[in-house]
């Protein structure tokens, strides 16, 4: 049955966050309490128009093999980075999932991305010289080949996906909207796969300057979530992909997920951009009520919570109506508030909340919460039973609810479930009798070094079940399209 309530699962992910090139890197800098907010020029200047220069900023944004995926040089030179590092994190969310990218080639695989689209951001091109050639390209590749639609479809052109293909501009919830339209694809049975990402980065200093002069963004650049001080949310990069699909095609596991709702707030009297704490109260019940969940099972809660004035106390007091009033809690529930550590992703911050989750799932601990120093006076009076920690905390891995709202009022409410899989004796036995052989290939002889390095350096992570996804993955044939994997090693 495909429309099973337990039959969609997260089976890879990947993603690139202020200070941490990968997963692996954004898990440590969590755990070890590291504000990856920082403060330098390498957008622009220092001093640029009075901005605070302190911003989550994704590194090695200059960098792409356009070889790799097919790509001819003029139009990589053209289009911008977030398309570009979408196509390194969909190929590396494929592969975590223990899936050769090649093996996904004409298949019914659907891509949906998040991503922030403002107003003006992208300039305009020099003007037009209908008599010189090479103008023409460039303008033509700048304006049509930078659509932002183009961001998920440019993934199903390079990979040979044949599903539907879309971004989803809700503000702040794109990215869980995304995810949203993928849950109701796979459920359908109109795609085997789906690619859901996320993509936020900004380069254009006025959206920073605007969102400090109107008291959005914070002065200080401290992204001080729930605390007395907060003043406002601090601007961050991020770009991120998971891979879902059907329980019985997956070869790993992460979660499975639940439930994933939409709603909007309609008609507010307060006008369009103050949120509603009751229609996001409406959406959780919803969700967890429609999904069979039982409120008191779920033992985590990634909140949307951003560091504002206005949207903090409001969904604060949903979360606490929705999971702790109604169905009368009297165990504290733990609070993740994620932008305290890396600042508002954005378009990305709903797909950055659930591998956050994952995060927490898989090392059975909850993160710190960063830059709360003392509990909001609106939010006290839910605080117990709502925890937000600033410690690790040691943590059962049950279900979690991931909340993502929009400055147009659209909110989405995911719950998703861990895979209770158990470790036997035999795990990590991997070479009992005759030293194992373990084959990789890489575009370069570092990358070669890097996995063999990661391979010796993380006994704990090299299980049969690693070696045997990372196996497959390897056996790479030669494709028309891509430069390839050119160096071997064993």
């Amino acid at each position: 049955n495909m429309s099973a309530d337990k039959d969609i699962v997260i089976t890879g992910m990947s993603g690139r966050f202020p200070m941490s090139d990968n997963i692996d890197e954004f898990a440590k800098n969590l755990f070890d309490g590291i504000d990856m907010v920082s403060e330098d020029d390498s957008r622009w200047p220092l001093d640029l128009y009075g901005i605070c220069p302190r911003m989550g900023k994704v590194r090695n944004v200059d960098k792409f093999d356009g070889f790799f995926f097919g790509l001819m040089q003029q139009l990589v030179d053209e289009i911008d980075p977030q398309s570009r590092i979408l196509l390194e994190t969909t190929y590396e969310a494929i592969v975590d999932s223990g899936i050769n990218p090649q093996s996904l080639r004409g298949t019914r695989t659907g891509v949906y991305i998040g991503v922030s689209i403002y107003a003006c951001i992208e300039g305009y091109p020099e003007e037009l010289q209908p008599d010189l050639r090479s103008n023409k390209q460039q303008t033509l590749l700048q304006t049509m080949g930078n659509q932002k639609g183009l961001q998920a479809n440019r993934v199903s052109y390079v990979f040979d996906f044949k599903g539907p293909s879309m971004v989803v501009d809700t503000a702040c919830s794109a990215s869980l909207a995304a995810f949203n339209l993928a849950i109701n694809d796979l459920k359908l049975g109109n795609v085997e796969y789906a690619i859901v990402g996320g993509t936020h980065m900004t380069f254009e200093p006025f959206l920073n300057q605007i969102g400090q002069e109107v008291s959005l963004c914070s002065p200080r650049g401290v992204s001080a979530v729930l605390d007395q001080n907060a003043d406002g949310f601090v601007k961050a990069d991020g770009v991120a992909c998971l891979l879902l699909t059907h329980r019985q095609r997956a070869r790993r596991v992460y979660a499975t997920a639940l439930a994933s709702r939409l709603n909007i707030d309609g008609k507010k009297t307060k006008g369009m951009f103050f949120p509603a704490s009751e229609s996001q109260q409406d959406l959780m019940v919803m969700a967890y009520k429609e999904a069979g969940v039982d409120p008191l099972k779920v033992n985590l809660i990634e909140a949307h919570c951003t560091g504002t004035r206005a949207g903090d106390p409001q969904e604060v007091k949903a979360i606490y109506n929705a999971y702790c009033a109604l169905p009368g809690r009297t165990e504290p529930l733990p609070l993740g508030l994620l932008k305290s550590n890396i600042g508002h992703t954005e378009g990305c911050s709903g797909i950055a909340a659930i591998i956050k989750v994952l995060i927490a799932f898989e090392n059975e601990c909850i993160p710190p919460n960063l830059n709360l120093k003392q509990i909001k006076d609106e939010c006290k009076q839910y605080c117990p039973p709502l925890y937000p920690n600033t410690e690790k905390l040691p943590y059962t891995p049950g279900i979690a609810g991931i909340n993502n709202f929009g400055i147009g009022g659209l909110n989405g409410h995911v719950l998703i479930e861990c895979n209770h899989k158990v470790n036997d004796d035999g795990t990590f036995r991997i070479a009992e009798t005759v030293p194992r052989i373990i084959n990789v290939c890489a575009r370069t002889e570092e990358g070669i070094k890097y996995m063999m390095d990661f391979i010796q350096t993380n006994p704990q992570k090299i299980s049969r079940e690693f070696l045997a996804l990372l196996t497959d993955t390897m056996r790479v044939e030669p494709s028309v399209n891509s430069a390839g994997f050119p160096y071997r090693g064993n």
